[in-house]
């Protein structure tokens, strides 16, 4: 069951963390940080040194400050551009509509990958671009031996395969809490 939560959601966080080649002590904005792109760009962004601020539910904000985000700012607020301290060297955009919200939170010179396809025109130095995930065997080896080695946590949720329709509704409408809703036969 973890094997078939990590690929896809895995690969992205790791391609958007080495594309914005961030290093230890540097910032970085996750939008969608509950999500489950996102937990695993937290994970690996911190295990890096790198201070993570995320967006998510308010439900979230403890299990993502437990998994390594600095601070997680409630999404449903419409000011939460607001509540966050400005300057991060770099955003990733995972939730669809933020990327013009979170392009004036990065530093002159930083930069924004989005994974919803609507990255902003660069200014101010800042650059900018929309990031489509590769296959890369290296990178999922390394990915499952963190998951195995524990250093990674992944919170699947098993469902009956009968169930599927509703599992894709709670997707598609963004109410899978984070998880990584995968199917079993009953």
């Amino acid at each position: 069951m973890h094997a078939a939560a990590l690929p896809v959601n895995g690969l992205t966080a790791v391609q958007a963390l080495e594309k914005l080649d961030l290093g230890r002590g540097q910032r970085l904005l996750i939008t969608n940080g509950g999500g489950a792109t996102g937990v695993l760009a937290i994970q690996l962004a911190a295990a890096q040194g790198i201070e993570v601020t995320a967006t998510a539910s308010a439900a979230a904000a403890e299990r993502l400050r437990g998994l390594g985000a600095m601070e997680a700012v409630d999404y449903h607020d419409p000011n939460w551009p607001a509540r966050v301290r400005g300057g991060f060297d770099a955003v990733l955009v995972i939730a669809a509509g933020t990327a013009d919200a979170a392009l004036p939170l990065v530093r002159d010179g930083g930069r924004l990958c989005s994974l919803t396809s609507d990255a902003p025109a660069e200014e101010r130095g800042i650059t900018s671009w929309d990031l489509y995930v590769e296959p890369n065997t290296a990178q999922l080896v390394r990915l499952a031996e963190q998951v195995a080695a524990g250093t990674l946590k992944l919170a699947p949720e098993p469902l009956p395969l009968s169930e599927g329709p509703a599992a894709f509704a709670r997707v598609v409408t963004g109410r899978a809490g984070g998880k990584k809703i995968v199917l079993t036969p009953a």
